[in-house]
């Protein structure tokens, strides 16, 4: 087994790493590089050949992790891709807004160096394109937290909240070669503790090999105070001199959090009312991917979503979307706060804004996460009294201020704590993602602290991992733990390595104790439909209230099918397991008739999950058919598969089923489970009751559906409970041809 270190070796952003088992190769992470003086290797062939990589796994869809994944698949790499549901879908955003700012950075540059009369270090074209893009996100697989999942023969990887943004993890994998069994983990970025909106990190208790950040890993987060008091002061001070309030943020995570603090602080009326301006194509998109995944995010974040309050709307918000919205915010009239991508300042609008504030000493450059070396955002922190923008020099003279509060990121304590719950050393720890004076002072501070075998990884090193033994993971046991640890400054004298082995058994115990962290303490919608208890509830989820949120649902639902149809009455509601892999013959079975229907002119609806609803989704998109899924929220959440043309997540299953059967003119129902049998016999009693006219219903396999035919037959037609002609309601065809070419048949002709 031998792992190589292909990124954010000795800087930060550019995460890659290579782990080879026996005869197969998977990815860890596939980021773009942020910093200047690294740049040039997105710009390289990848070390490892791209094509030999069997698989690809994702921390969490920052750029600097997974920015590179386009460039990847067209050099050659056509495995899957794995990855939690939410980030299969903030990669989409994050990916698809890459490309178009590559596109437009490469127009001004030629733009700049014809004016010039130079040429730039590398070729003046994009990265890669939104074609790109697209093969990219048919590869995507999304996973759930805590559920193993074996991505190649030997290899099975755990994805456990980090808490540093949506759906961000660190991996446990899990390794079998040569009748040795391995654990590595990959703590992927992690989160600093009480943040809003996100769950805290998740503690290990023993790894044979550990792979861990190291951003801040020399010093701690300053805190001078409340956030948010800190927030209202900077805002009200620049507002009072006339100026701008100019933020730099990361679209995901930081963008959301700066909504919530200003949100409340709006409500509270702590700052003056001036205009609020989140300038961003990808803000309205992302918000929308944290309203689908509300199960992901904290209890209380969960309820004023659901709620529909702060922390993601107030008045006086504007999201922009268009070029001409962001240009117009420029003449704006008085004051304003505007937050914008990207956030170390390297690309984006972002560049736009400081042109035009930079040289204003009434405004304010207010940073809130990390500037990575090299980059504008940190050139300018670091004081740099000019700097060159569009080819352009900028001189520095707006009040420039940094809030570390904000930091998605666990500083010097939290990554030592968090090292702190193995219960014995690893057999090597590996620092990575910081700047090499950082990682290298936290590798020291480790060595003191814990004794572990540590190092820093130079770029594209290699390491055998061929350690003789057994595994210092124990077998069967649970190594992922939700535990707060007390927080132990390093200027204590009793640090951590002096917590006491009973102490860290007890804390071990705590937590195995505990529910899950993603386990709600209640669930409305759940409480509404039992009535067995009477619980007290907020106002908004009473019976009379709650009307008011299917009617929304209900609206919302019919304006996103009307509107992706546009007029199209030639579509069929396909239905089947979500747990059948692409191995599956039903699966393919699935897709092929998904194809046929749209070579005849049928849009596919499908509930927009994996497994059949994928593949009769992904049958469309090969016919070039609309393609639409219908999510539903779900405790654990449902990812929308990629080939999707148009989408709408529903609340309600009753919602839900009212736009399968309304928008669709017949049922293809492959093999599946209790969802599966439930719309079939949903769809039996609206033809029986005639609230569907000229329905046709296809079951699509005898093998699975015979018995279950038979049953009908035998048991429930000879009792008397329906008659032959209800039998005569449904077909069962083993053929994808046959299901399309009587699907035209009798929605065309009305044969029966």
């Amino acid at each position: 087994m031998k792992i190589t270190f292909l990124g954010a070796n000795r800087n930060v952003t550019g995460s890659r790493y290579c782990l080879e088992v026996g005869q197969k190769r998977v990815l860890v992470d596939c980021g773009m590089v942020q910093e200047r003086d690294y740049a040039a290797r997105n710009w390289e062939p990848c070390p490892v050949d791209a094509s030999s990589i069997a698989a690809l796994v994702v921390t969490h869809a920052h750029l600097d992790h997974i920015g590179s994944i386009p460039k990847f698949v067209a050099d050659g790499f056509q495995g899957k891709i794995y990855a939690t549901r939410p980030t299969v879908a903030l990669a989409e955003v994050m990916l698809r807004d890459a490309a178009k700012i590559l596109a437009e950075d490469v127009k001004y540059k030629r733009r700049r160096h014809r004016e010039e009369g130079r040429k730039g270090p590398h070729p003046a074209v994009p990265l890669y394109t939104n074609k790109d893009v697209d093969h990219s996100l048919h590869l995507f697989r999304g996973v759930s937290y805590r559920t193993p999942t074996e991505i190649v023969p030997g290899v099975t990887v755990t994805w456990h909240d980090a808490g540093h943004i949506l759906g961000s993890a660190s991996l446990e994998v899990a390794v079998r070669e040569s009748g040795r069994e391995r654990t590595l983990i990959f703590s992927g970025d992690l989160g600093q503790h009480d943040t809003a909106l996100i769950h805290d990190p998740t503690y290990f208790r023993q790894a044979d090999y550990v792979v861990m950040e190291s951003t801040y890993g020399d010093r701690d987060h300053e805190h001078h105070g409340n956030i948010e008091e800190q927030l209202a002061t900077i805002a009200s001070e620049a507002i009072g001199r006339g100026g701008n309030l100019v933020i730099p943020v990361f679209a995901i995570e930081r963008a959301q959090e700066m909504m919530h603090y200003f949100g409340r602080l709006v409500h509270q009326n702590r700052i003056p009312k001036v205009p609020i301006f989140l300038d961003s194509p990808m803000a309205s998109d992302v918000t929308d991917i944290f309203r689908r995944f509300t199960s992901w995010l904290d209890q209380a974040t969960r309820r004023a979503i659901e709620a529909d309050q702060a922390p993601l709307q107030f008045p006086g918000l504007t999201l922009t979307r268009t070029v001409d919205e962001s240009k117009s915010i420029n003449h704006v009239k008085g004051p304003c706060i505007i937050m914008a991508p990207a956030g170390m300042c390297n690309a984006g609008r972002i560049k736009h804004h400081l042109r035009n504030n930079l040289r204003r000493p009434e405004s304010t450059l207010l940073f809130v996460g990390f500037q990575a070396n090299g980059t504008l955002g940190r050139r300018i922190l670091d004081g740099e009294k000019c700097v060159r923008i569009h080819g352009r020099e900028y001189h520095v003279d707006a009040q420039v201020t940094q809030l570390f509060g904000f930091s998605g990121h666990a500083d010097r304590t939290g990554l030592l704590n968090w090292l702190g719950n193995f219960e014995r050393s690893p057999r090597k720890l590996f620092l990575t993602h910081g700047e090499e004076d950082v990682a290298l002072a936290l590798q020291e501070t480790v060595r003191k602290r814990f004794g572990f075998d540590v190092s820093v990884p130079e770029y594209a090193s290699e390491v055998l991992l061929d350690d003789d033994g057994p595994s210092l993971v124990e077998p069967g046991r649970e190594i992922a733990i939700n535990v707060r640890r007390p927080v132990v400054k390093e200027a204590e004298p009793q640090g951590i390595a002096a917590v006491a082995a009973s102490d860290l058994d007890a804390l071990h115990q705590a937590a195995a104790a505990s529910p899950p962290i993603e386990s709600p303490e209640h669930d409305p919608d759940r409480e509404f439909l039992d009535s067995s208890v009477h619980r007290p509830v907020s106002f908004l989820h009473e019976d009379p209230w709650r009307v008011l949120r299917i009617q929304s649902d209900l609206i919302q639902g019919i304006e996103t099918m009307t509107r992706a149809l546009d007029g199209r009455r030639r579509a069929v509601s396909v239905f089947g397991s979500a747990r059948l892999p692409e191995s599956d013959p039903a699966y393919q079975f699935a897709r092929r008739t998904g194809q046929l229907l749209g070579q005849r002119g049928f849009g596919i609806i499908t509930g927009g999950g994996p497994g059949i609803m994928e593949a009769a989704n992904r049958g469309a998109r090969d016919a070039g058919s609309l393609s639409i899924g219908l999510n539903i929220e779900l405790p654990r959440e449902q990812s929308l598969n990629p080939y999707c043309d148009a989408s709408y997540t529903c609340r309600y299953f009753f919602v839900r089923k009212m736009m399968f059967a309304k928008y669709a003119r017949g049922f293809v129902i492959f093999p599946g489970g209790f969802g599966t049998f439930d719309e079939f016999f949903e769809s039996l009693t609206l033809i029986q009751t005639e609230k569907l006219a000229h329905f046709p219903v296809v079951l699509a396999g005898t093998q699975f559906w015979k018995p279950l035919v038979d049953w009908l037959q035998h048991t429930v037609q000879e009792s008397g409970c329906i008659d032959e002609h209800d039998i005569r309601r449904f077909r069962v065809l083993d053929d994808a041809d046959e299901i399309a070419d009587w699907l035209d048949a009798v929605i065309d002709g009305g044969e029966r």
